[in-house]
């Protein structure tokens, strides 16, 4: 049977492992997001890139982005038969060209709603520029929010 002092002795040393791992921890993250990014340098082709030091340029700003998003998005009947709505952000990738890749949910409402969202930014236009680092043109990781509401 452990005495009580056993117990606080074990709570302490459970509490300094786990600050420990919190400095190791803190140390790693930085020198492991530093190498990543050296060798993503070394290999712009094939990185997709969240950060970059021009971001890609929808035709018309994006304004343009969320207005042809609107105009393009059908609400799905059953959707709208149970009174189903919220905003859905999905992910998807601008390719060196300009074109869409890779559309994905980062949050949903529906799984009908969802495949709508992911059908009309899959259907987007090349975008008039890519997204750039140091003046070359790299992939973007772009997110963009869509509103499902009846009114």
């Amino acid at each position: 049977m452990k005495t009580k002092n056993q117990s606080v002795a074990k709570s302490a040393s459970n509490v300094i492992m786990v600050l420990m791992a919190i400095a190791v921890a803190a140390l790693l993250i930085p020198a492991c997001k530093n190498s990543k990014n050296q060798v993503a340098s070394k290999s712009l082709k094939d990185s997709v890139w969240v950060q970059v030091d021009e971001m890609p340029v929808f035709h018309g700003g994006d304004t343009a982005l969320l207005r042809f998003i609107a105009e393009n998005t059908t609400y799905p009947e059953n959707a709208k038969k149970n009174n189903i709505n919220g905003r859905v952000i999905v992910k998807f990738v601008v390719e060196k060209d300009g074109s869409v890749s890779g559309a994905s949910i980062l949050k949903g409402v529906d799984p009908e709603i969802d495949a709508e969202a992911v059908k009309v930014v899959s259907s987007l236009p090349k975008f008039e520029a890519p997204g750039k680092i140091k003046g070359e043109a790299v992939r973007v990781y772009f997110m963009v929010p869509i509103t499902f509401a009846l009114k």
